[in-house]
């Protein structure tokens, strides 16, 4: 994969961004506010795999595009074969319904489970772009 500069600036870029909003979550659950831990683990995921997508040239303006792209390009031909589509899924699910719906309610094993996806998701992915970074 023949990456630009421009690529592998907006790459490391969205993954800061997905690192320091897993701090957030951290930071979240911490203070009891299980709904925003859910919102910050999701959101962590979400531009760890945009970081990704930008080696490809690649981005959408849905959610649910971002999520397809990232398990047609990446997941689908091994790049990143650690990751679990359906813990991605899985994650943005909780997501959705602790920020729509109105009576959802988020308990901490809930919020500490969302946490823990989002690190099983983004360190691995850490360790592949750096290599894909490297090239």
């Amino acid at each position: 994969m023949s990456l630009t500069p421009e690529q592998k600036a907006l790459a490391s870029h969205r993954f800061e961004r997905a690192e320091s909003t897993i701090g957030e979550a951290i930071d979240e659950l911490s203070r009891g506010n299980f709904r925003l831990t859910v919102n910050r683990a999701y959101y962590s995921v979400f531009y760890a795999m945009r970081s990704f997508l930008a080696l490809a040239n690649k981005d959408s303006s849905k959610h649910s595009g971002v999520i397809s792209m990232f398990n047609q390009y990446f997941i689908k031909t091994g790049i990143v074969s650690e990751i679990s589509f359906k813990s991605i899924q899985s994650l943005m699910d909780l997501r959705h319904e602790s920020d729509y719906q109105d009576f959802a309610e988020i308990t901490e094993e809930e919020a500490v489970g969302a946490v823990q996806t989002a690190h099983i998701v983004i360190t691995p992915l850490k360790q592949s772009l750096e290599k894909l970074l490297e090239e």
